[in-house]
């Protein structure tokens, strides 16, 4: 169950660089689109570069819906396991206090006596 939970911080931690990054991309292509609304002239070498920033940003805001789902995906896994430990831990005290209780009994009524 540790490692789950450190498997979905690692994951939230990722999410956040990469929203992070997505947020540079923009501002990088705010900027690069104005530019480019000045000049009158298209230069090859400026649209090459506005579209890998597209394309990055394109990939970057894939990456992070599919960690969201992930994320997600993990945390119903852990509710889910949580939920059957919990059932089993209730199995295991009633289990326990059965057994307590003949023990007890045995104890008491050594020769299988009834009293």
């Amino acid at each position: 169950m540790h490692a789950k939970t450190s498997e979905l911080e690692k994951h939230l931690g990722m999410q956040q660089k990469l929203e992070f990054e997505i947020q540079q991309l923009k501002a990088s292509l705010h900027v690069l689109e104005s530019v480019e609304d000045d000049e009158e002239e298209e230069d090859s070498e400026f649209v090459n570069k506005l579209d890998t920033l597209q394309n990055n940003l394109r990939d970057k805001e894939l990456l992070i819906e599919e960690l969201e789902t992930l994320i997600q995906t993990l945390t119903v896994k852990e509710r889910k396991m949580n939920d059957e430990l919990q059932e089993a831990r209730k199995a295991l005290i009633n289990v326990s206090d059965f057994f307590f209780i003949f023990q007890l009994n045995h104890l008491l009524n050594p020769f299988g006596r009834l009293y």
